[in-house]
């Protein structure tokens, strides 16, 4: 009981109490104004990766296969920009976005001394889910778990552009392909398309079907030209 009255009274010589937060937010106004957008942005960073898609919701996609290319379809098989590049030479194959990451992060360090640049030709837009061991049968698909991507066979997954040395450029390709699963081989310009595991065929002409089509229209293109000469078109297109 006196320890009681003791403290109390010590308390009243001394004032009334401050708490110590409201001094700081009163007369640092700032700071709070500046706190919650960097809290908005910590928090919207979350869950996201390097290499994700723009999608705003992520549908859950089955595990599928690997697609081969069928037709005589060479799309992505060979280099469209760079002078050097990175091509899948085994069996198709699904990669991580970490995996990709890291052969990335590869080519970057051994770029920066030669400012040249690296160029991907590929997109991750697989949503992997993962269910736990064990789990009893039922209940709907596991949660989101990593994004990934599929190669196929002779897919081009980098192109290196710029000022650097032959030498230079292979080895950081060498480096890259180190941190990936599978076989790779290096391709200029001027190599064969891999259309599978062993067979390679020469590059085919680029085909100009606007062209092509302007000198045996069908209705349907015919149509449409038409229609592009209409004034109304041409006040609203582009809209």
């Amino acid at each position: 009981m006196f320890g009681l009255s003791r403290s109390m009274f010590s308390r009243m010589s001394m004032g009334p109490m401050r708490s110590p937060v409201t001094p700081l937010l009163t007369s640092f106004p700032s700071v709070t104004s500046r706190v919650s957008p960097l809290m908005n942005n910590i928090m919207s960073m979350r869950l996201k990766h390097e290499y994700a898609p723009r999608f705003r919701k992520i549908r859950k996609t089955m595990k599928g296969k690997v697609s081969v290319r069928t037709g005589g379809s060479v799309k992505g098989n060979s280099l469209a920009f760079g002078k050097l590049g990175l091509r899948l030479k085994s069996k198709g194959i699904r990669m991580a976005a970490n995996q990709l990451q890291a052969a990335d992060k590869v080519l970057q360090r051994e770029l920066r001394p030669s400012r040249s640049e690296r160029l991907t030709r590929f997109s991750c837009n697989t949503a992997v889910c993962v269910k736990g061991n064990q789990t009893r049968m039922g209940k709907g698909k596991g949660p989101f778990d990593h994004w990934a991507c599929r190669f196929p066979t002779g897919k081009v997954l980098f192109e290196i552009r710029g000022g650097i040395h032959d030498r230079v450029a292979r080895e950081a390709l060498r480096k890259a392909a180190d941190k990936l699963p599978g076989l790779y081989e290096i391709i200029t310009p001027e190599s064969k398309v891999r259309v599978s595991l062993t067979h390679l065929i020469e590059k085919p002409k680029r085909v100009n079907y606007v062209k092509k089509l302007n000198a045996k229209p069908t209705n349907k293109w015919a149509n449409i030209q038409a229609h592009k000469k209409i004034d109304m078109y041409k006040l609203y297109s582009g809209r």
